[in-house]
């Protein structure tokens, strides 16, 4: 078992309760009229690339979207499963390499992952993939952030430092300290080993699917403000630059 395979089975059981949260509560909702505005509502074969608990089949899954979702890391593809079973949703769910998936050419309408992208050993292998998977025409939705951009990049630091004061003394929340080599060494520790923590992101992501010949449609900072609204995030201390890329094969 890899560095991310080990901290997302220990953290799969969290990351669960916190579906749980958004699926149970209005925030599906407006997740789902997020995605279905950038992809249509018409027939699409999608494909969820680190499902985790299962979200996005949970949210797309109907009569015309048949949602297959993969992650690499077993514990999450039960938690998943199981969530599926006990809301009757019909989708399946693969434990598989998203850098190395086995699934024929041009097979998806749609890709869509979240918070995926950065844990990856070979972002460029992944990218290329799932350039092979989407049918001509098909989107690719990426929904990441800079969790470790305020320790690389100066700008990202001071504006860390600002939001993290103010959410800390008006909210009382309690911001994760993403790479802190004391208060969270298991996290310093995974971020020594994934390329992209030092990467100035959707910069890097825009050039790189640009060169593979992805046409990048849109790119949306603080998508998330959208969906949930930034006092919401500020309560719950999620204050790490989020972004959104659109991009079509």
């Amino acid at each position: 078992m890899n560095h991310i395979q080990e901290y997302w089975t220990e953290s799969s059981e969290n990351y669960s309760k916190v579906i749980d949260r958004e699926y149970l509560g209005d925030e599906h909702e407006a997740w789902k009229k997020f995605i279905l505005s950038e992809i249509g509502e018409g027939e699409l074969n999608i494909l969820d690339i680190g499902t985790g608990p299962g979200f996005f089949p949970l949210i797309l899954s109907s009569d015309k979207r048949k949602v297959t979702g993969i992650d690499l890391t077993e514990a999450m593809v039960e938690q998943a499963r199981e969530k599926l079973k006990k809301n009757n949703v019909d989708a399946q769910i693969l434990a598989m390499d998203c850098q190395n998936t086995g699934f024929e050419d041009e097979t998806f309408d749609v890709i869509i992952c979240r918070n995926l992208v950065w844990t990856l050993s070979d972002p460029k292998k992944a990218y290329k993939e799932w350039y092979r998977l989407l049918k001509k025409g098909g989107r690719l939705l990426v929904f990441d952030g800079l969790w470790y951009g305020y320790i690389f990049f100066a700008d990202l630091k001071e504006q860390h430092a600002k939001r993290k004061a103010y959410v800390e003394e008006k909210y009382n929340a309690k911001v994760t300290p993403y790479g802190d080599p004391i208060e969270f060494k298991r996290d310093f520790d995974l971020m020594k080993t994934l390329f992209l923590s030092d990467k100035r992101r959707p910069d890097w992501d825009r050039q790189y699917l640009t060169e593979l010949g992805y046409t990048v449609e849109k790119i949306k900072d603080e998508y998330l403000d959208e969906i949930i609204g930034r006092e919401e995030r500020d309560k719950r201390g999620n204050i790490s630059p989020l972004f959104f890329i659109k991009a079509k094969k």
